[in-house]
């Protein structure tokens, strides 16, 4: 799980079909070697409000360079993890100004590719293995969280993506919260788009789609 889906669902409070740009052949990026330079790519990458369309604002807090993992320990617990392979990282959280809508864009930059392939596939096993999640920090709590099947995007070396339901808030009161989180990898850069919706599950896979497109666009 989760960079950035918590923040998204504190901030607010059926999937629909898609028509992906599907990958091709695309030229190996240069390698990012230093912390400025990761940092600089982090902030090229990620998303702003007007990127996600009309009607999105500034969530607060927007942007931190503190990136954390939410990994599902062996009881579905979810703990956060700072990247142990990280050279930096960036995530904006934006919503819609009527918070209907939340969502979040976050990049990792990893000191190389074979870690950032780890790190993707991470996250992949932890949404197919995990159904019921639980915050080892809140009184959060996840159902019908499942791992998505999607084809590669254009640019990406490949793609993960998961969705779920937030039943039970920080705390502890009723939730109806859903969430879609997708993750691209390109070389040693994950870029991710997070999407949340109050009672149901929207157009989340089609925003978190065309978000991350832009993200590899630029990338």
């Amino acid at each position: 799980m989760l960079v950035g889906a918590g923040a998204a669902v504190a901030a607010i409070g059926a999937a629909v079909a898609l028509v992906p740009v599907l990958a091709g052949p695309d030229q190996e990026p240069e390698r990012i070697r230093t912390a400025a330079e990761a940092r600089d790519v982090a902030k090229r990458v990620a998303l702003t409000p007007a990127d996600w369309g009309s009607g999105y604002v500034r969530s607060d807090p927007y942007e931190t360079d503190d990136v954390t993992h939410y990994v599902a320990d062996d009881s579905c617990y979810i703990v956060a993890q700072r990247p142990a392979t990280m050279l930096a990282g960036l995530q904006r959280s934006v919503q819609k100004s009527d918070q209907s809508v939340g969502a979040t864009s976050g990049v990792i930059v990893h000191r190389d590719a074979a870690s950032a392939t780890t790190d993707i596939a991470r996250m992949r096993a932890d949404a197919a293995r995990c159904p019921t999640e639980l915050d080892s920090a809140s009184k959060q709590k996840w159902e019908n969280v499942r791992a998505l099947d999607l084809p590669d995007l254009k640019g990406s070396d490949e793609v993960a993506g998961e969705e779920g339901h937030l039943v039970v808030d920080h705390t502890g009161l009723k939730a109806d919260t859903y969430y879609t989180q997708l993750t691209a990898r390109k070389g040693q850069v994950l870029m991710q788009a997070t999407v949340v919706r109050t009672a149901n599950q929207g157009h989340n896979r089609e925003d978190a789609v065309n978000a991350l497109s832009v993200m590899l666009s630029r990338l």
